[in-house]
């Protein structure tokens, strides 16, 4: 598999907003990938603990391969750019920009990402990316709605767009070759989950609109009291459906961690990235009291 491949990295903040488990494991990441994105509340509500990860590991000279998400639903413009800026001034380069799931509550608040998007650009000197659906968001009115939103995503300012998650690799293939007939020529990267447990992913899947092929849950349900076989399976699994993207041209994955910091290593390296792992390595999953 070639080393080219880039590859990012999504985690989420503990409840203390870091923890030395989470900055070593954040720096683990960092080395073996392209970047390592901190999570955000989706209506604000992680602001503190995002604050405090990215500050703590911006003194442990990260920053410059942190994708910091911000997230603008339940927060003034006012508040969002000032908080822009200072991630920019820490040395942040790279932002995630999304809306969030509560609707805007007034003309104060960035009404959706495109217009999030297009207030980074204007700030200046963040490399942007975006959230794109192969399956539709659950509020779209239909797929050429999909792709007009995803448009003026890009045309605001916005370097890639990052796959929800999904199981079947031709899926996310034919939303790309949708946006590509769509006149976007902007990268369409898929993140990739891999199986923590059943009733987790399910209830992921519940609340983004992404669906779980039968096959999922054939493979995986015979195997909930056996932990070892489970674990080895979800990461076969994501290598698997790499595999396949990258066969189809795909030349960057996001993985989305959950905190599992020693399965998100392993990918990796089957996927080329890592000659060796860095020492020492964290503990895996990430003790947050989040972790699923």
């Amino acid at each position: 598999m070639s080393g080219n491949i880039k590859i990012g990295f999504e985690v989420f903040p503990p409840k203390a907003g870091t923890s030395v488990t989470f900055e070593s494991g954040v720096a683990a990441l960092a080395s073996a990938g392209d970047y390592v994105s901190v999570t955000y509340g989706a209506s604000g509500s992680g602001r503190e603990r995002s604050e405090i990860a990215l500050d703590v590991l911006s003194k442990n000279g990260l920053a410059g391969q942190i994708a910091a998400h911000l997230t603008a639903a339940g927060q003034s413009r006012e508040d969002i750019d000032a908080l822009a800026r200072h991630w920019k001034s820490i040395g942040v380069k790279r932002v995630v920009a999304l809306r969030g799931d509560a609707p805007a509550e007034s003309d104060d608040e960035y009404a959706c990402a495109a217009h999030l998007t297009e207030g980074l650009t204007r700030i200046g000197g963040f490399d942007i990316s975006v959230a794109c659906y192969p399956e539709t968001h659950p509020k779209s009115t239909s797929e050429a709605a999909e792709l007009d939103h995803l448009k003026r995503k890009f045309d605001a300012g916005a370097a890639r767009a990052i796959s929800q998650f999904f199981f079947e690799p031709d899926l996310f293939l034919r939303f790309r070759d949708r946006c590509a007939a769509a006149g976007i020529d902007k990268p369409i990267v898929p993140g990739l989950l891999p199986v923590a447990s059943l009733d987790s992913l399910h209830r992921f899947a519940g609340g983004c609109g992404a669906s779980v092929p039968d096959w999922i849950d054939t493979r995986f349900g015979g195997l909930e009291d056996d932990p070892d076989a489970f674990h080895a399976l979800s990461i076969a699994t994501t290598v698997s459906i790499a595999e396949r993207l990258i066969a189809e041209g795909v030349d960057h994955i996001h993985l989305y961690t959950l905190n599992r910091v020693g399965d998100a290593l392993t990918i990796s390296r089957a996927l080329g990235r890592i000659g060796e792992l860095p020492a020492p390595a964290p503990a895996q999953p990430l003790k947050t009291e989040e972790a699923a």
